[in-house]
Protein backbone atom coordinates (compact mmCIF):
# COMPACT_ATOMS: atom_id res chain seq x y z
CA UNK A 1 0.00 0.00 0.00
CA UNK A 2 2.86 2.35 0.89
CA UNK A 3 4.47 1.61 -2.47
CA UNK A 4 1.26 2.56 -4.29
CA UNK A 5 0.98 5.86 -2.39
CA UNK A 6 4.64 6.68 -3.06
CA UNK A 7 4.19 5.96 -6.75
CA UNK A 8 1.17 8.22 -6.96
CA UNK A 9 3.11 11.03 -5.23
CA UNK A 10 5.96 10.74 -7.74
CA UNK A 11 3.50 10.86 -10.63
CA UNK A 12 1.84 13.99 -9.18
CA UNK A 13 5.17 15.76 -8.78
CA UNK A 14 6.21 14.90 -12.32
CA UNK A 15 2.86 16.16 -13.67
CA UNK A 16 3.21 19.44 -11.82
CA UNK A 17 6.74 19.93 -13.13
CA UNK A 18 5.58 19.18 -16.67
CA UNK A 19 2.67 21.64 -16.44
CA UNK A 20 4.99 24.37 -15.15
CA UNK A 21 7.50 23.72 -17.94
CA UNK A 22 4.82 23.85 -20.63
CA UNK A 23 3.13 27.00 -19.28
CA UNK A 24 6.45 28.81 -18.88
CA UNK A 25 7.38 27.90 -22.39
CA UNK A 26 4.11 29.20 -23.75
CA UNK A 27 4.53 32.50 -21.83
CA UNK A 28 7.97 32.98 -23.16
CA UNK A 29 6.82 32.24 -26.65
CA UNK A 30 3.77 34.66 -26.52
CA UNK A 31 4.53 37.83 -28.58
CA UNK A 32 4.53 41.27 -26.84
CA UNK A 33 1.69 43.70 -27.71
CA UNK A 34 2.96 46.38 -30.12
CA UNK A 35 2.78 50.00 -28.91
CA UNK A 36 -0.33 51.99 -29.85
CA UNK A 37 0.22 54.99 -32.09
CA UNK A 38 -1.12 58.14 -30.40
CA UNK A 39 -1.14 61.92 -30.83
CA UNK A 40 -0.53 64.17 -27.83
CA UNK A 41 -1.17 67.85 -27.07
CA UNK A 42 0.10 69.73 -24.01
CA UNK A 43 -2.34 71.13 -21.47
CA UNK A 44 -2.37 74.92 -21.89
CA UNK A 45 -3.28 77.87 -19.70
CA UNK A 46 -5.62 80.42 -21.30
CA UNK A 47 -8.23 82.91 -20.08
CA UNK A 48 -11.68 81.37 -19.71
CA UNK A 49 -14.74 83.61 -19.83
CA UNK A 50 -17.96 83.23 -17.89
CA UNK A 51 -20.52 84.48 -20.42
CA UNK A 52 -24.26 85.05 -20.31
CA UNK A 53 -25.85 84.22 -23.67
CA UNK A 54 -29.12 85.99 -24.50
CA UNK A 55 -30.90 87.48 -27.52
CA UNK A 56 -31.57 91.15 -28.11
CA UNK A 57 -32.99 93.74 -30.48
CA UNK A 58 -31.11 96.62 -32.09
CA UNK A 59 -32.45 100.14 -31.72
CA UNK A 60 -31.21 103.47 -33.00
CA UNK A 61 -29.91 105.78 -30.28
CA UNK A 62 -32.16 108.45 -31.81
CA UNK A 63 -35.04 107.66 -34.16
CA UNK A 64 -37.84 109.92 -35.39
CA UNK A 65 -40.41 110.25 -38.15
CA UNK A 66 -39.92 113.57 -39.92
CA UNK A 67 -43.25 115.37 -40.45
CA UNK A 68 -44.30 118.71 -41.86
CA UNK A 69 -44.97 121.63 -39.51
CA UNK A 70 -47.15 123.64 -41.95
CA UNK A 71 -49.47 123.02 -44.87
CA UNK A 72 -47.89 123.31 -48.29
CA UNK A 73 -47.01 121.81 -51.64
CA UNK A 74 -43.69 119.92 -51.95
CA UNK A 75 -41.41 122.10 -54.05
CA UNK A 76 -38.21 120.02 -53.95
CA UNK A 77 -36.84 116.88 -52.28
CA UNK A 78 -33.14 117.23 -51.42
CA UNK A 79 -32.26 113.74 -50.14
CA UNK A 80 -31.80 110.23 -51.48
CA UNK A 81 -33.25 107.23 -49.69
CA UNK A 82 -30.82 105.57 -47.20
CA UNK A 83 -28.55 108.64 -47.41
CA UNK A 84 -26.27 109.68 -44.55
CA UNK A 85 -27.10 113.23 -43.49
CA UNK A 86 -25.75 115.66 -40.92
CA UNK A 87 -27.65 117.87 -38.51
CA UNK A 88 -29.01 120.91 -40.35
CA UNK A 89 -28.97 119.36 -43.84
CA UNK A 90 -31.94 120.46 -45.97
CA UNK A 91 -34.25 117.54 -46.78
CA UNK A 92 -37.48 118.99 -48.21
CA UNK A 93 -38.70 122.46 -49.19
CA UNK A 94 -42.36 123.40 -49.52
CA UNK A 95 -43.70 126.14 -51.77
CA UNK A 96 -43.02 129.21 -49.61
CA UNK A 97 -44.14 132.09 -51.88
CA UNK A 98 -47.18 132.96 -49.77
CA UNK A 99 -45.24 132.56 -46.54
CA UNK A 100 -42.45 134.78 -47.84
CA UNK A 101 -44.94 137.49 -48.85
CA UNK A 102 -46.55 137.31 -45.42
CA UNK A 103 -43.15 137.70 -43.79
CA UNK A 104 -42.44 140.78 -45.93
CA UNK A 105 -45.82 142.29 -44.97
CA UNK A 106 -45.37 141.71 -41.24
CA UNK A 107 -41.84 143.12 -41.41
CA UNK A 108 -43.20 146.30 -42.99
CA UNK A 109 -45.92 146.56 -40.33
CA UNK A 110 -43.31 146.20 -37.63
CA UNK A 111 -41.04 148.83 -39.17
CA UNK A 112 -43.96 151.28 -39.36
CA UNK A 113 -45.01 150.61 -35.77
CA UNK A 114 -41.42 150.98 -34.61
CA UNK A 115 -41.05 154.34 -36.38
CA UNK A 116 -44.33 155.61 -34.86
CA UNK A 117 -43.21 154.60 -31.40
CA UNK A 118 -39.75 156.14 -31.76
CA UNK A 119 -41.17 159.44 -33.05
CA UNK A 120 -43.72 159.59 -30.26
CA UNK A 121 -41.05 158.85 -27.66
CA UNK A 122 -39.18 161.99 -28.71
CA UNK A 123 -42.31 164.13 -28.34
CA UNK A 124 -43.48 162.83 -24.98
CA UNK A 125 -43.49 165.39 -22.17
CA UNK A 126 -44.94 168.19 -24.28
CA UNK A 127 -48.49 169.05 -25.26
CA UNK A 128 -48.26 167.25 -28.63
CA UNK A 129 -48.70 163.69 -27.27
CA UNK A 130 -49.56 162.08 -23.97
CA UNK A 131 -47.73 159.28 -22.19
CA UNK A 132 -50.78 157.06 -22.60
CA UNK A 133 -50.62 157.42 -26.38
CA UNK A 134 -46.90 156.59 -26.32
CA UNK A 135 -47.66 153.46 -24.27
CA UNK A 136 -50.29 152.40 -26.81
CA UNK A 137 -47.81 152.87 -29.66
CA UNK A 138 -45.25 150.76 -27.78
CA UNK A 139 -47.80 147.98 -27.36
CA UNK A 140 -48.64 148.14 -31.06
CA UNK A 141 -44.95 147.97 -31.95
CA UNK A 142 -44.34 144.92 -29.71
CA UNK A 143 -47.40 143.15 -31.14
CA UNK A 144 -46.17 143.79 -34.68
CA UNK A 145 -42.76 142.39 -33.76
CA UNK A 146 -44.33 139.21 -32.37
CA UNK A 147 -46.41 138.77 -35.53
CA UNK A 148 -43.29 139.29 -37.65
CA UNK A 149 -41.38 136.62 -35.66
CA UNK A 150 -44.27 134.17 -36.04
CA UNK A 151 -44.32 134.70 -39.80
CA UNK A 152 -40.55 134.22 -39.96
CA UNK A 153 -40.85 130.89 -38.09
CA UNK A 154 -43.66 129.80 -40.42
CA UNK A 155 -41.42 130.60 -43.39
CA UNK A 156 -38.58 128.53 -41.91
CA UNK A 157 -41.00 125.65 -41.34
CA UNK A 158 -41.40 125.42 -45.11
CA UNK A 159 -37.85 123.98 -45.13
CA UNK A 160 -37.55 120.57 -43.43
CA UNK A 161 -34.02 119.94 -42.06
CA UNK A 162 -32.33 117.02 -40.28
CA UNK A 163 -32.32 117.64 -36.52
CA UNK A 164 -29.34 115.31 -35.94
CA UNK A 165 -26.79 113.16 -37.78
CA UNK A 166 -28.25 109.94 -39.12
CA UNK A 167 -29.58 107.92 -42.03
CA UNK A 168 -32.83 108.82 -43.77
CA UNK A 169 -35.24 106.04 -44.64
CA UNK A 170 -37.62 105.56 -47.54
CA UNK A 171 -39.28 108.62 -49.04
CA UNK A 172 -43.01 108.86 -48.29
CA UNK A 173 -43.80 111.93 -50.43
CA UNK A 174 -43.24 113.09 -54.00
CA UNK A 175 -42.54 116.50 -55.45
CA UNK A 176 -45.75 118.37 -56.19
CA UNK A 177 -47.78 116.61 -53.48
CA UNK A 178 -49.80 118.83 -51.13
CA UNK A 179 -49.05 118.06 -47.48
CA UNK A 180 -50.98 118.98 -44.39
CA UNK A 181 -49.51 119.58 -40.95
CA UNK A 182 -48.14 116.32 -39.48
CA UNK A 183 -47.81 114.47 -42.79
CA UNK A 184 -44.87 111.98 -42.60
CA UNK A 185 -42.02 112.65 -45.02
CA UNK A 186 -39.36 110.05 -44.09
CA UNK A 187 -37.61 108.52 -41.09
CA UNK A 188 -34.28 109.49 -39.57
CA UNK A 189 -32.20 107.07 -37.48
CA UNK A 190 -28.88 107.62 -35.73
CA UNK A 191 -27.14 104.27 -36.35
CA UNK A 192 -23.43 104.95 -35.89
CA UNK A 193 -23.97 103.89 -32.30
CA UNK A 194 -26.79 101.43 -31.72
CA UNK A 195 -28.66 100.49 -28.59
CA UNK A 196 -29.19 96.79 -27.93
CA UNK A 197 -32.01 95.89 -25.55
CA UNK A 198 -32.12 92.43 -23.99
CA UNK A 199 -33.56 90.58 -21.01
CA UNK A 200 -31.44 89.18 -18.16
CA UNK A 201 -32.89 86.56 -15.76
CA UNK A 202 -33.19 87.91 -12.22
CA UNK A 203 -30.71 85.36 -10.81
CA UNK A 204 -27.94 87.39 -12.53
CA UNK A 205 -28.84 90.67 -10.80
CA UNK A 206 -25.83 90.52 -8.48
CA UNK A 207 -23.44 90.04 -11.43
CA UNK A 208 -24.81 92.40 -14.07
CA UNK A 209 -23.71 96.04 -13.98
CA UNK A 210 -22.92 98.98 -16.29
CA UNK A 211 -19.64 98.93 -18.25
CA UNK A 212 -19.59 95.13 -18.62
CA UNK A 213 -18.37 94.14 -22.09
CA UNK A 214 -20.86 92.67 -24.56
CA UNK A 215 -20.18 90.89 -27.84
CA UNK A 216 -22.95 90.84 -30.42
CA UNK A 217 -23.33 88.63 -33.50
CA UNK A 218 -25.91 88.51 -36.25
CA UNK A 219 -26.91 85.79 -38.67
CA UNK A 220 -26.50 88.39 -41.42
CA UNK A 221 -22.75 88.65 -40.65
CA UNK A 222 -21.78 85.24 -39.20
CA UNK A 223 -18.02 85.96 -39.19
CA UNK A 224 -18.18 89.41 -37.57
CA UNK A 225 -18.35 90.33 -33.88
CA UNK A 226 -19.65 93.74 -32.76
CA UNK A 227 -18.47 94.96 -29.36
CA UNK A 228 -19.94 97.37 -26.85
CA UNK A 229 -20.68 97.94 -23.18
CA UNK A 230 -23.72 97.84 -20.93
CA UNK A 231 -25.00 101.40 -20.44
CA UNK A 232 -28.17 101.18 -18.33
CA UNK A 233 -30.21 98.75 -16.24
CA UNK A 234 -33.96 99.07 -15.88
CA UNK A 235 -35.29 100.16 -12.49
CA UNK A 236 -37.55 97.15 -12.03
CA UNK A 237 -37.81 93.42 -12.77
CA UNK A 238 -40.73 92.39 -14.97
CA UNK A 239 -43.06 90.28 -12.85
CA UNK A 240 -44.27 88.13 -15.75
CA UNK A 241 -40.86 87.04 -17.05
CA UNK A 242 -38.78 87.56 -13.87
CA UNK A 243 -36.19 89.35 -15.96
CA UNK A 244 -34.49 92.74 -16.07
CA UNK A 245 -34.27 94.85 -19.22
CA UNK A 246 -30.70 95.91 -19.99
CA UNK A 247 -29.49 98.46 -22.55
CA UNK A 248 -26.04 98.22 -24.15
CA UNK A 249 -24.37 100.71 -26.50
CA UNK A 250 -22.80 99.14 -29.57
CA UNK A 251 -20.19 100.47 -31.99
CA UNK A 252 -21.74 100.36 -35.48
CA UNK A 253 -19.33 102.66 -37.30
CA UNK A 254 -19.70 100.64 -40.53
CA UNK A 255 -23.51 100.99 -40.35
CA UNK A 256 -23.88 97.25 -40.99
CA UNK A 257 -26.54 96.63 -38.35
CA UNK A 258 -30.00 98.18 -38.62
CA UNK A 259 -32.60 99.13 -36.01
CA UNK A 260 -35.03 96.32 -35.26
CA UNK A 261 -32.53 93.59 -36.14
CA UNK A 262 -32.46 90.35 -34.10
CA UNK A 263 -29.07 89.82 -32.42
CA UNK A 264 -27.26 87.24 -30.30
CA UNK A 265 -25.72 88.89 -27.23
CA UNK A 266 -22.91 87.53 -25.06
CA UNK A 267 -22.22 89.37 -21.79
CA UNK A 268 -18.78 88.86 -20.26
CA UNK A 269 -19.56 88.38 -16.55
CA UNK A 270 -16.06 87.36 -15.42
CA UNK A 271 -12.75 85.95 -16.68
CA UNK A 272 -10.14 83.72 -15.04
CA UNK A 273 -7.01 81.76 -16.11
CA UNK A 274 -7.80 78.11 -16.78
CA UNK A 275 -5.93 74.87 -17.58
CA UNK A 276 -7.37 73.55 -20.85
CA UNK A 277 -7.14 70.29 -22.84
CA UNK A 278 -8.86 69.39 -26.14
CA UNK A 279 -12.35 68.00 -25.67
CA UNK A 280 -11.46 64.74 -27.47
CA UNK A 281 -8.80 64.02 -24.83
CA UNK A 282 -11.46 63.53 -22.14
CA UNK A 283 -13.06 60.10 -21.59
CA UNK A 284 -16.12 59.94 -19.34
CA UNK A 285 -17.27 56.81 -17.54
CA UNK A 286 -20.35 57.51 -15.53
CA UNK A 287 -19.76 60.49 -13.28
CA UNK A 288 -15.95 60.26 -13.55
CA UNK A 289 -13.80 61.75 -16.31
CA UNK A 290 -10.29 60.68 -17.31
CA UNK A 291 -7.43 61.72 -19.55
CA UNK A 292 -4.45 59.67 -20.70
CA UNK A 293 -0.98 61.10 -20.40
CA UNK A 294 2.36 59.61 -21.52
CA UNK A 295 5.20 58.87 -19.11
CA UNK A 296 8.90 59.29 -19.93
CA UNK A 297 9.19 55.57 -20.85
CA UNK A 298 6.37 55.86 -23.43
CA UNK A 299 3.71 54.22 -21.30
CA UNK A 300 0.11 55.44 -21.10
CA UNK A 301 -1.15 56.54 -17.71
CA UNK A 302 -4.83 57.15 -16.98
CA UNK A 303 -5.54 60.12 -14.69
CA UNK A 304 -8.92 61.00 -13.14
CA UNK A 305 -9.70 64.70 -13.64
CA UNK A 306 -12.37 67.26 -12.73
CA UNK A 307 -13.90 69.39 -15.48
CA UNK A 308 -14.93 73.06 -15.63
CA UNK A 309 -15.96 75.40 -18.44
CA UNK A 310 -15.37 75.14 -22.18
CA UNK A 311 -13.87 77.34 -24.89
CA UNK A 312 -13.33 76.84 -28.63
CA UNK A 313 -13.22 73.03 -28.47
CA UNK A 314 -11.18 72.92 -25.24
CA UNK A 315 -12.37 71.93 -21.78
CA UNK A 316 -11.14 73.23 -18.44
CA UNK A 317 -9.39 70.83 -16.03
CA UNK A 318 -9.89 72.03 -12.47
CA UNK A 319 -8.03 69.14 -10.78
CA UNK A 320 -5.88 66.11 -11.67
CA UNK A 321 -3.48 67.57 -14.28
CA UNK A 322 -0.51 69.93 -14.44
CA UNK A 323 0.14 72.69 -16.97
CA UNK A 324 2.17 71.50 -19.96
CA UNK A 325 1.52 67.86 -19.23
CA UNK A 326 0.87 66.03 -22.54
CA UNK A 327 -2.52 64.38 -22.99
CA UNK A 328 -3.47 61.83 -25.65
CA UNK A 329 -6.06 63.13 -28.13
CA UNK A 330 -6.13 60.27 -30.67
CA UNK A 331 -5.60 56.51 -30.27
CA UNK A 332 -6.71 56.24 -26.64
CA UNK A 333 -10.13 54.60 -27.15
CA UNK A 334 -8.82 51.09 -26.19
CA UNK A 335 -5.85 52.04 -24.07
CA UNK A 336 -5.31 50.90 -20.53
CA UNK A 337 -3.03 52.38 -17.92
CA UNK A 338 0.49 50.98 -18.41
CA UNK A 339 0.01 50.15 -22.12
CA UNK A 340 2.98 51.00 -24.40
CA UNK A 341 2.42 53.88 -26.83
CA UNK A 342 4.24 55.48 -29.73
CA UNK A 343 3.82 59.26 -30.01
CA UNK A 344 3.64 60.71 -33.54
CA UNK A 345 3.04 64.25 -34.79
CA UNK A 346 -0.20 64.94 -36.68
CA UNK A 347 -1.43 68.47 -37.44
CA UNK A 348 -4.88 67.05 -38.18
CA UNK A 349 -5.27 65.86 -34.60
CA UNK A 350 -6.85 69.23 -33.70
CA UNK A 351 -9.61 71.19 -35.39
CA UNK A 352 -8.68 74.64 -36.80
CA UNK A 353 -10.39 76.49 -33.94
CA UNK A 354 -8.57 74.33 -31.40
CA UNK A 355 -5.22 74.89 -33.11
CA UNK A 356 -5.85 78.65 -33.16
CA UNK A 357 -6.22 78.67 -29.38
CA UNK A 358 -3.13 76.46 -28.99
CA UNK A 359 -1.05 78.95 -30.98
CA UNK A 360 -2.53 81.97 -29.19
CA UNK A 361 -0.10 83.53 -26.64
CA UNK A 362 -0.81 82.61 -23.07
Amino acid sequence: MLRVIAGLAVIAVMAAVGWWWLSDGESAAAPQRPPTTVNVVPAISRPLSDNLEVVGTARATRAIVLVTQVDGRVDKIHFQESQDVEAGDLLVTLDARAARAETDRTRADYQRALSDYQRASRLVGGSAISEAEVANLKTTMESARAIMEASRVALEDHSLRAPFDGVVGLRQVDEGAFLQVGAPVTTLDSVRNLEVNFQVPERYLSRIRPDLTVEVTSDAYPDKVFRGKIALLDSRVEAASRSLTVKALLDNADSLLRPGQFLQVSVLLAEHPALLVPEQAVISQGAQSYVFTVSNDDVAERLPVSLGGRRDGWVEITAGLDQGQPVIVNGHSRLGSGAPVKVVEDEGALMPSQRALLEEPA
